[in-house]
């Protein structure tokens, strides 16, 4: 009873420590977290305000780029966008080995595929979203460009992988030169398209 008695007094004594470490959000109970993430993922309607008229006009924070830079820059990330595009979708119309029904050459190539939408997206924002662009846009596009761009990077890369896995264990059918040529156009594509830093020319 004694031994007991000093191991529930332990754990008491443990889940009082973690209680007062915890602190802001962690101490926020269920319905308090789901209201607070849905102020922060709404949190740029605040930006605007509304007019007697009824209508609203945003008020935040807007970033400027000079225009014959954005132009300049914006050219040559929808021209690797392209490119891109055009290989990570080549394998996917080709009838290509690994690709029919090997798992660890179908999801990579899936994540690739995916990010390269998103990537494709990502950049859609920065260019329709105008010059001056308006603080949630920028970050949504301008801010995560860079970082997105290593998504397909690494899905390239994990399918060139498989498909090497692929062949190197016997795997059978057309396809697989080309299916690698396209992983390392899309890496270099990639490659080039980060070290473009979007960020640098965008001011407030």
């Amino acid at each position: 009873m004694e031994f007991q008695y000093s191991r529930e007094s332990r754990r008491e004594i443990f889940k009082k420590g973690l209680g007062r470490r915890q602190s802001g959000e962690e101490s926020m109970t269920d319905p308090e977290r789901h209201d607070h993430n849905k102020r922060n993922k709404r949190s740029y309607l605040r930006d605007f305000e509304k007019h007697a008229d009824g209508s609203y006009v945003y008020t935040g924070q807007i970033w400027h780029a000079d225009p014959i830079l954005r132009r300049r820059l914006l050219g040559k990330l929808w021209l690797l966008q392209g490119i891109m595009l055009v290989a990570v979708l080549l394998p996917g119309f080709k009838t290509t080995a690994g690709l029919l029904n090997t798992y660890y050459v179908i999801l990579p190539y899936a994540f690739w595929f995916l990010s390269d939408v998103i990537l494709t997206y990502t950049l859609g924002s920065m260019t329709f979203g105008g010059n001056p662009l308006r603080n949630y846009i920028y970050e949504r596009s301008v801010a995560q460009y860079a970082l997105r761009t290593v998504l397909p990077l690494a899905g390239a890369g994990l399918t060139a992988a498989g498909e090497l896995i692929f062949l190197l264990r016997g795997g059978v059918g057309e396809g697989g030169g080309i299916c690698l040529l396209c992983c390392a156009v899309q890496i270099a594509a990639s490659l080039i398209a980060g070290k473009s830093r979007p960020a640098d020319i965008w001011t407030i």
